[in-house]
C-alpha cells in the first residue's frame, strides 16, 4: 500500500529561515570584501585579490542559499510531492555550493600564509594604533 501523506518535520521551517540569513550575510560579505579590496588600493597602492572575489562566490551562492530556504520555507506551507523533491534537490545542490566555498576558503588560506611575507593590514593597524596612543 502506497504512502499518500508526507511526513515533514516541523523544523523545516527554521531550517529555510537559516538558509535565507546564510544567503543574506554571504551577500553582506562579499560586500563587505568588496570594499576591502577597492580601499586597499588606495591605502597600500597595492592590490591581493582574493579568490572568492574572482569567482565571485558570495553573490551567486548567496542567491542560492535564499533560493533553496525559499523552497524550504513553501514546503512547510504547502505540503506536496513536486515541492518535496524540488526543495531536496536545491538543498543538496546548496550542502554542494557551501563545500565548494569551504575548498575556496582553505585554498586562499593556503595561498595567502605561502605567498604573504609580510603582512599588510597587521602593519597598518599597528602604526594607526601608535599614532592614536601617541596623543
Amino acid at each position: 500500500m502506497p504512502r499518500t501523506r508526507l511526513w515533514i518535520r516541523e523544523e523545516t521551517r527554521m531550517l529555510g529561515a537559516i538558509q535565507i540569513m546564510t544567503g543574506i550575510l554571504l551577500d553582506c560579505l562579499g560586500l563587505l570584501w568588496m570594499y576591502l579590496f577597492f580601499t586597499q588600493i588606495v591605502a597600500f597602492g597595492a592590490a591581493y585579490t582574493p579568490i572568492a572575489l574572482l569567482t565571485a562566490y558570495p553573490f551567486w551562492s548567496s542567491w542560492l542559499f535564499i533560493f533553496s530556504g525559499a523552497f524550504t520555507v513553501l514546503l512547510e506551507k504547502r505540503r506536496s510531492p513536486f515541492l518535496v523533491s524540488y526543495a531536496l534537490v536545491v538543498n543538496i545542490i546548496s550542502a554542494c555550493i557551501s563545500v565548494i566555498g569551504l575548498l575556496l576558503l582553505s585554498i586562499e588560506f593556503i595561498k595567502y600564509s605561502k605567498s604573504s611575507k609580510n603582512p599588510l593590514w597587521p602593519q597598518k593597524l599597528v602604526n594607526s594604533f601608535r599614532n592614536i596612543c601617541s596623543y
